[in-house]
C-alpha cells in the first residue's frame, strides 16, 4: 500500500514537494523568529518588574520615615519653628555679617597671566 515509485518521479510532483518544503522551512523560520523577540520581551518585562519593586520598595522606605515621629519633630523645628519644652530658641537676624563688621567678599575675576605681564611692563 504505498505510494507507487513512479509517481515521485514525475517533475510536476517533486516541484510540488520542493514549494511544501520552502513553505514550512519559512513558516517554521518565523515562528523561531517569533519566539525569539517574545524571549526578549520576556526579558525586558523581568527587568522592568524587577526596577518596579525597588522603586517601590524605597518608596515604602520614604513613606515610613515621613510618617515617623522623627521627620514630624524634624518638620515642627524648621518649618514651624516650635520647640520641646526647656528649649531655648535663638533667631539671627539676616544681616548678621553687617552688624559683625565682616565685609562680604567680592569674587575676584581672575586676568590671564600674559594681561599680567602686559600690565607690569605697560
Amino acid at each position: 500500500m504505498g505510494i507507487p515509485v513512479n509517481i515521485l518521479n514525475r517533475k510536476p510532483i517533486q516541484i510540488l514537494i520542493i514549494i511544501v518544503g520552502i513553505i514550512l522551512i519559512v513558516s517554521l523560520s518565523r515562528s523561531i523568529l517569533k519566539m525569539f523577540k517574545a524571549r526578549d520581551e520576556l526579558k525586558l518585562a523581568e527587568q522592568k518588574i524587577e526596577e518596579l519593586q525597588e522603586e517601590a520598595a524605597s518608596l515604602t522606605e520614604k513613606k515610613e520615615f515621613y510618617q515617623s515621629e522623627e521627620f514630624i519633630e524634624q518638620e515642627a523645628r524648621n518649618k514651624l519653628n516650635m520647640v520641646k519644652e526647656g528649649e531655648i530658641v535663638v533667631v539671627l537676624p539676616p544681616n548678621i555679617k553687617e552688624i559683625l563688621g565682616e565685609k562680604e567678599t567680592q569674587p575676584q575675576i581672575s586676568v590671564p597671566n600674559w594681561r599680567q605681564w602686559l600690565n607690569l611692563f605697560l
